[in-house]
């Protein structure tokens, strides 16, 4: 996983982040914003919100950066046409970098504003082809906490969360049995956390996982182009319409590099193939399963972790989910509130805004700050309350379409888990250090033992 500063895109370097050097500096010297870029950071997150929020519902970071700590305003940056998605130092090497959209995730559903066509195609597919999965995930749940029953314990990330995810992904992709194990090799390479930044080795695997993935999307889109199914790339592929780009595997593998190598250079999406009718072209049926493989796999098995993590650390609330699973929803729910897997996201405007009474010049960066956004206390009661019992609370911010993808599938992934957790173990024993993320972008854990199952 990298952490660097240097991974920054370069235009986001030049104008939007402090280099690594001065970053270091003020974060010795007390900047918060400074200390949750750190690559090695492992504090507490929440307390340098509040003490950043104490200030007003924004902060100017002598990083240069705004800081956005209100959910109103969150909300306000993200649906603003005028701000772009820029890296942040904390997104893994190889793993592609979102588009530049905003979408608020409810109970009543995303309300999408700048939504890049390919993923607001993508979004209602989606939801059809994980409850379709729901019942295999389930039994995978379950056989992965049988496979542990007799072994002094398990690690939360490891044996469950990860392997979950995996399968989730699996099922929804629609991934036939025999190429069941090299999926899973290119989820290990491109969703798995790392120690440290990567070495040219790392990367190198990372970019052949991609190529691999993107090979193997094909073939199953032209598999299913004569065969479809219930999955995503079947939904994704019957989208494509009347587009049918080339002939043989190889030709079409090349046409999707050059497309995405085409598509890195240019600044709009305006004028691609396909979207103005709401169909989707071959690249962008490989872009979607790409984004929702990495974005994914990382957000399921944060938010499981947080989640077990939370819920231990209340015991009544755990004991609440065990006598009513059906409350295994509204625990995700109230975990990517309370502890969400992306803690913020960076953003540029193209033009001179006002933000709370602040000029923002075009070019600079802004912060916005999800999970302060979700603990504001304008907007909800007893915000920093860990609580599933919570009526009613605004959507959740989700700052592009990739975000909003992996959600989805972390919403299902994560429902599940803890319905199989919650019936399995009657309270959660840790049975080791847990062994927290490095960073401030993402919240989750590396390591996570517990006391293995011992009921049926």
């Amino acid at each position: 996983m990298s952490n660097r500063l240097a991974d920054i895109t370069r235009p986001c370097t030049d104008k939007a982040g402090p280099h690594s050097m001065w970053l270091w500096f003020l974060a010795r010297t007390g900047d918060p914003v400074a200390k949750l870029l750190e690559p090695g950071f492992r504090g507490d997150a929440y307390a340098l919100y509040e003490r950043m929020r104490s200030q007003g519902p924004v902060h100017r970071s002598r990083t240069g950066m705004l800081a956005v700590l209100s959910y109103d305003h969150c909300s306000q940056v993200i649906q603003d046409p005028r701000f772009s998605t820029c890296e942040l130092p904390a997104r893994p090497a190889g793993k592609p970098a979102p588009a530049p959209q905003a979408t608020v995730d409810g109970p009543g559903g995303p309300r999408v504003k700048g939504f890049d066509p390919a993923y607001a195609v993508a979004a209602p597919l989606l939801q059809p082809a994980l409850h379709q999965s729901a019942i295999r995930i389930d039994t995978t749940a379950h056989d992965l906490l049988r496979q542990h029953a007799d072994a002094d314990s398990l690690d939360l990330v490891d044996d469950f969360a990860f392997p979950l995810a995996v399968a989730c992904l699996s099922a929804v992709l629609g991934i036939p049995p025999a190429y069941s194990a090299r999926f899973a090799g290119i989820c290990d390479v491109i969703g798995r956390p790392t120690h440290g930044a990567p070495s040219k080795a790392d990367a190198e695997a990372a970019h052949d996982a991609h190529e691999d993935l993107a090979a193997l999307v094909i073939r199953l889109e032209h598999e299913r182009r004569q065969n479809p199914g219930g999955d995503l790339i079947s939904r994704l592929t019957a989208s494509r319409g009347g587009d049918k780009t080339g002939g043989d595997l190889a030709g079409l593998l090349d046409h999707v590099r050059r497309r995405s190598r085409q598509e890195a250079q240019d600044t709009g999406v305006a004028g691609r193939p396909g979207i103005a009718s709401g169909e989707l072209n071959l690249e962008e049926v490989a872009q979607v399963c790409r984004i929702l493989v990495a974005s994914g796999l990382d957000t399921a098995t944060c938010l499981i972790g947080n989640a077990v993590a939370a819920l231990e650390a209340h015991p009544d609330q755990w004991q609440m989910l065990r006598s009513a699973p059906q409350l295994a929803s509204r625990a995700v729910e109230e975990t990517l509130r309370f502890d969400p897997p992306h803690q913020f996201a960076l953003r540029t405007p193209s033009e001179q805004v006002e933000v709370a009474g602040h000029t923002v010049p075009p070019g600079s960066g802004v912060l916005v700050m999800l999970a302060a956004a979700h603990r504001d206390s304008n907007r909800l009661p007893d915000p920093a309350r860990f609580d599933l019992t919570r009526s009613s609370q605004p959507g959740h911010l989700a700052a592009d379409g990739a975000m909003r993808l992996g959600n989805s599938l972390a919403r299902l992934t994560g429902e599940i888990a803890l319905r199989t957790l919650a019936s399995r173990l009657p309270e959660p024993r840790p049975a080791g250090r847990a062994v927290r993320r490095p960073g401030g972008a993402v919240s989750g854990f590396i390591h996570l033992p517990f006391r293995a199952p011992t009921t049926v």
